[in-house]
């Protein structure tokens, strides 16, 4: 704790006066006169001396004192009487009557303030304590994390459900930015903006990483807080853990996207990734070549040795074929043992290399499909290339099928090119 700034009282003026009265230099407390260290209950001067006026702050009327303290420091400036709730030492809490003026110490501004109890005031003062035990039940009850951070960012209140998301207890986040809790700092930063530019959020996408180092999948649904002045104090809101919704959503996206057997992009998806393909060829005018593959003599390997001995070797088949394309290519399995290759941004000798290396990898090594069998197989392909006559990827489909069969036709185990001749 910083060591507090002496202070010097008038002779025989604050110390007497009945009234409570407390001097402030950053925010911390330099001078408590005796009614004052009674009211905050100190048993001795250093419980309060020294320490931030934030410590005895109640997390509903933060905003509103921090504001009027940086604008009494900043600007000579009196703030008017208002009410306020604090906590005194001993965590009672108490319902003060506060006006506070700019005070010079030593060259700097502070803040010299005078308050009164109010606590046992009449109905008003019972309902504020109502208010109270019923936000303080909300939060110790609530499921989702209750938030709210100031203007620099800093983490002032956290309802204890954060414990049993994050692994932290509330006062192990309380003052501590809340990006250090993000994965990225940058995403705390496109919440903020989004706030800033809307007042709010509803259901803002994010990731948080755990005490344990775990990333989890959040929802936030936030506003932003703005001071006295109408200027920006911080962000409240409520975030909740959607890890488990959002793993599902991933696995049902994989499932919709991808061939159960092969693990590679099924049929839907793999057209799709060539209508994108197609469709940055005709704005670009890049080269763009389709493969058509398909196993030479399949059927006789599921004929003889079972569906489940040509499932094996269709998997190690993708597994070989995936080692000769790039990672910009695209494969994906058309049905059967028909695939599908995207050679985006591909010219013909690259792509010519890519399909003898393809033939190559099947025919060179037999697939074993059980301990003890293993079968040669090899494979034909057609191959086309993009035109700008080319208005569908339906054609570009249609003319590398029948490369296809033309190289079915003149023996397999190649790969043939379209040309108008064959079209």
């Amino acid at each position: 704790m910083p060591k507090p700034v002496p202070f010097q009282a008038p002779p025989d003026t604050l110390d007497r006066l009945p009234v409570s009265v407390i001097v402030l230099l950053n925010g911390q407390f330099i001078y408590a006169n005796p009614a004052a260290l009674s009211l905050l209950q100190a048993g001795s001067p250093e419980q309060v001396l020294g320490r931030s006026v934030e410590d005895f702050l109640h997390p509903l009327d933060y905003q509103r004192v921090m504001a009027r303290i940086r604008r009494a420091e900043r600007t000579q400036f009196t703030n008017p009487p208002t009410e306020y709730r604090i906590y005194t030492c001993a965590r009672e809490l108490r319902i003060i009557g506060m006006m506070s003026t700019t005070y010079m110490v030593e060259g700097q501004p502070g803040l010299l303030a005078t308050f009164m109890d109010m606590t046992e005031r009449s109905v008003i003062e019972q309902r504020l304590r109502e208010t109270d035990e019923q936000f303080q039940r909300m939060m110790n009850t609530m499921q989702d994390v209750f938030y709210r951070t100031d203007a620099e960012g800093i983490t002032r209140y956290v309802c204890p459900a954060v414990k049993e998301i994050l692994g932290y207890t509330a006062s192990e986040i309380i003052g501590r930015p809340a990006s250090d809790f993000y994965p990225n700092p940058q995403d705390r930063e496109k919440l903020k903006k989004a706030i800033l530019e809307h007042g709010y959020v509803r259901d803002f996408p994010g990731q948080m990483r755990r005490k344990d180092g775990r990333i989890i999948d959040i929802s936030i649904s936030s506003t932003v807080i703005l001071d006295e002045e109408g200027k920006y104090a911080g962000v409240e809101g409520i975030w909740r853990d959607i890890t488990e919704r959002r793993q599902l959503e991933r696995e049902l996206e994989r499932l919709a996207t991808t061939d159960e057997l092969t693990g590679i992009a099924n049929r839907r998806q793999i057209l799709l990734q060539l209508d994108h393909a197609h469709k940055r060829f005709i704005r670009l005018h890049h080269p763009l070549v389709v493969f058509i593959l398909d196993l030479d003599f399949f059927k006789r390997v599921n004929d003889h040795f079972g569906h489940v001995a040509g499932d094996e070797l269709l998997k190690e088949f993708i597994a070989r074929v995936s080692h000769q394309i790039r990672e910009i290519d695209y494969l994906g399995r058309l049905g059967g043992e028909e695939f599908l290759v995207i050679l985006d941004e591909t010219g013909q000798e690259t792509a010519e290399q890519i399909g003898q290396r393809i033939l190559q990898a099947v025919r060179q090594t037999p697939f074993k499909l059980a301990p003890g069998i293993s079968v040669s197989i090899t494979v034909s392909i057609g191959a086309t290339f993009a035109h700008p006559v080319d208005n569908s990827t339906t054609e570009l489909l249609e003319h590398a099928d029948k490369a296809l069969y033309a190289a079915k036709e003149r023996g397999r185990d190649q790969i043939f090119w379209y040309s108008v001749q064959i079209g």
